[in-house]
């Protein structure tokens, strides 16, 4: 089996769909992490119960206002997020933080569960992205096409915003050194409550999004937290490029492997990590919030 045989233009395009979805969750997470040292294992908690939420409001509206309204509820629990978890435990070790975010994706998953229920459930999507479309000379679905065009048109508007606004080049400076930012006159709370705002809303953005993607259930945060963990530290943590390149890498692996053999699939993202953590320990970016 030749490699071109493996790797057709539907399978490229599965990998970059992969991709985009990956991009705005590790980029919600390297946010977070590139300003405030926080790991969030509750990241993807929020990306379930954005999904769940998306489902309804779909339900309840269209597909395109759930895309506008979960994100801001999510945002809006980011708030909740800062002032409840991040901001009392500030001086507590990395690990205890950790932890607490551990913790309340567990409570955030039996919420979900005593809402909706464990059952699978499926978002249809809008009529205007129903169906497929030509793709040099194949059918491919339309949706996975919108999919791959937000996925990393948002992850280069915020690369845009980190580096050509003010408020960005803040997040930048202080990522880089707090201390100097707060002596620069940076209100580096206000910039906190922004990124972590921000981050919890990409989650949330990122579950309406894989609705008509994905199947809706208790475990896609789970399955796709460790995912994202693994595209943050291979693309470096804190580094939007980073991640966006790695997301991109894994796509792929995890399409050829799947191709390939199930257990490769399973096997080669971690793989992947152990390589480039022994040959480039700092990952794919060139430092935080890059």
């Amino acid at each position: 089996m030749e490699f071109s045989d493996i790797l057709t233009i539907p399978q490229l395009a599965n990998a970059l769909a992969l991709a985009s979805l990956l991009t705005i969750l590790a980029s919600g997470l390297a946010l977070i992490f590139g300003l405030r040292d926080v790991m969030n294992f509750g990241h993807g908690a929020l990306f379930m119960l954005g999904a769940y939420l998306g489902y309804t409001f779909s339900g309840l509206l269209n597909f395109w206002m759930a895309l506008v309204i979960v994100p801001l509820l999510l945002a809006l629990l980011g708030v909740v997020f800062e002032y409840a978890a991040i901001r009392p435990l500030q001086k507590r070790s990395q690990m205890d933080v950790a932890l607490v975010t551990f913790g309340l994706a567990m409570v955030l998953s039996q919420v979900v569960i005593k809402i909706w229920g464990t059952a699978p459930l499926s978002v249809e999507a809008p009529e205007s992205l129903a169906g497929s479309i030509d793709l040099f000379g194949q059918r491919y679905p339309t949706y996975r096409i919108f999919l791959i065009a937000v996925g990393f048109g948002t992850c280069m508007a915020l690369a845009a915003w980190l580096k050509f606004t003010r408020s960005g080049m803040h997040v930048r400076a202080v990522s880089q050194q707090p201390m100097v930012a707060r002596m620069m006159g940076v209100n580096t709370d206000r910039l906190s409550l922004l990124v972590v705002c921000m981050g919890t809303g990409f989650a949330g953005f990122a579950g309406v999004l894989a609705g008509p993607y994905l199947s809706v259930d208790p475990g896609m945060g789970a399955g796709i937290l460790i995912s994202c963990l693994i595209v943050v530290v291979i693309g470096g943590l804190g580094s939007i490029g980073g991640a966006i390149a790695a997301a991109v890498v894994y796509g792929l692996i995890q399409v050829i492997g799947t191709l390939l053999s199930p257990t490769l699939a399973v096997t080669a993202p971690y793989l992947l990590l152990f390589f480039v953590l022994l040959w480039r320990p700092q990952g794919f970016g060139r430092g935080r919030v890059d």
